[in-house]
């Protein structure tokens, strides 16, 4: 099926039910669908058809979601270029994919970087008319989403997710949440990344989002005090919504889902939020190539201290396995946790041999090392790979390194994370460069080229990266040497 036809089921019953908050507007249902035919239409008269790749560049708002469901509604292929990337960055991944047409509205005109094809979104939607899209294709294989994600060397890559894939995230966010007509579902962290996946179920049962374009913790609060009763956002919100203000579970009436993330929650802050906002903590596990879904701790799993190190249980329909040392799948034990099911339908943008090299017998490698218990959860051992998660987001010391060695005082750079109760990872580096180097200057050299997320919230100024004996920089030792020696480091404000 493809996933555009969720945007249709129960039509009849929800057609004047509230589809969409944003400020003073308010879309219901059936305006929603009227608005984003019309807008699939006409994407279709600018030569939009299937498998044409369009990139959409936006903050939270109604537009992004009615330009994000009219590209799919048109059969095209939805490429989500976060503002927070930056120029640079976006200019690249628009450059990889070559997209037929970007939209970008106008907060993120100069985020947007360098696109073949712009097209300004209000503008845009402002001008539709009235015509009818061309007919629902239902292609399994099909491309549905171009996502780009970062690589171990720090150089992109981009993950096409076919029809499949992105059905079988609905139907399991649909049986985890147990979606109604009734529930109201914040739409705060980025629609360009996991928070996009919630838009098509809430709206398959009648329900309807709240959408808000920065994550401002008044406004957080106020929503989740109200008529709000899902929210999915990164560990890092959680924590300093908690600081924010006194609260208690009794200040939130409807919430029955505080969903965290793409980064690691300890069991004692999630202790903490339980305190705070009752027993609704829930936590989602999936990666850009298996998205979302791979597994889910529920809100009564949670409520077990035993079981809150863990990030849930395989869903139905995607099978979980362990690959051993010695090259076994097992379903109990310790190993590279590997993800079958039409989840993992996906592959990698103009590159087979990475595609192949991330199957072991048609199942997909996550690079993340997992144990299984007799229980049947999922707990996570480390990663494989050098990500580093902070904040939610997912960064590759490769990229930082790449940044920093431009400025021209920097002779040498290593990208490291700590822990971090607010961030999850805290992401730091150290450069090697003359005493009197400014940090506060070259940090901000670094964000204007790869975005504030990728830009360390601490640079220690260092007069030699160590090495080991064969003269390679080791990133353990360069982690150890920042926290053991005096060095000048510059703390960004959270």
């Amino acid at each position: 099926m493809n996933p555009i036809r969720a945007l249709y089921e129960h039509r009849d019953a929800k057609v004047d039910r509230p589809a969409l908050f944003d400020g003073e507007t308010t879309l219901t249902h059936g305006a929603l669908i009227a608005l984003v035919e019309c807008a699939a239409a006409d994407l279709a008269t600018r030569g939009i058809g299937p498998g044409d790749r369009v990139g959409l560049c936006a903050r939270n708002s109604w537009r992004h979601v009615v330009a994000y469901l009219s590209i799919l509604r048109a059969n095209a292929v939805w490429m989500p270029l976060n503002p927070r990337n930056g120029a640079r960055l976006n200019s690249d991944f628009q450059a990889r994919a070559n997209p037929a047409l970007t939209l970008i509205d106008a907060a993120s005109v100069e985020a947007a970087g360098a696109s073949p094809r712009p097209l300004p979104l209000e503008a845009w939607l402002d001008g539709v008319g009235d015509a009818s899209p061309p007919a629902i294709l239902d292609e399994a294989d099909a491309p549905f989403a171009l996502k780009f994600t970062g690589g171990s060397t720090g150089v992109p890559k981009g993950v096409v997710q076919s029809q499949a894939s992105g059905a079988a995230a609905l139907r399991s966010l649909s049986d985890f949440y147990g979606f109604t007509a009734d529930d109201v579902n914040l739409a705060v962290a980025p629609l360009t990344h996991g928070s996009s996946h919630y838009v098509l179920p809430v709206l398959a049962a009648g329900g309807a989002h709240v959408l808000l374009p920065e994550p401002d913790r008044a406004a957080i609060l106020r929503e989740l005090k109200t008529r709000v009763s899902t929210v999915f956002m990164p560990p890092t919100l959680i924590a300093l919504l908690m600081g924010e203000a006194a609260f208690a579970p009794a200040d939130f009436p409807r919430l029955r889902h505080l969903t965290y993330s793409a980064a690691p929650m300890s069991p004692d802050r999630i202790a903490q939020a339980i305190h705070r906002f009752g027993p609704v903590v829930s936590t989602l596990y999936g990666q850009t190539e298996a998205p979302m879904t791979i597994a889910g701790l529920s809100p009564a799993d949670m409520t077990d201290p035993d079981k809150r190190a863990g990030v849930g249980r395989p869903f139905d329909d995607t099978p979980v396995r362990l690959l051993t040392a010695g090259g076994d799948l097992v379903e109990r034990g310790e190993g590279e946790i590997v993800v079958g099911g039409d989840l993992t339908r996906t592959y990698y943008l103009d590159a087979p041999e990475l595609t192949a090299a991330s199957r072991h017998d048609g199942w997909l490698k996550t690079g993340d090392i997992g144990r299984i218990g007799e229980d049947g959860l999922l707990y996570l051992i480390g990663r494989s790979k050098d990500l580093i998660i902070t904040g939610g987001y997912n960064v590759y010391p490769g990229e930082v390194e790449a940044a920093l060695n431009l400025h021209p005082m920097v002779r040498e750079a290593c990208a490291f994370a700590e822990l971090d109760d607010v961030w999850g990872e805290r992401l730091e580096a150290a450069v090697a460069a003359s005493p009197d180097a400014d940090p506060a200057v070259i940090t901000a050299f670094v964000r204007d080229r790869i975005g504030p997320v990728r830009t360390p919230k601490r640079l220690h100024i260092l007069p030699d990266l160590p090495r080991n004996p064969v003269g390679k920089v080791v990133r353990d030792d360069v982690r150890a040497l920042c926290r053991q020696s005096q060095t000048r480091p510059l703390e960004l404000a959270r």
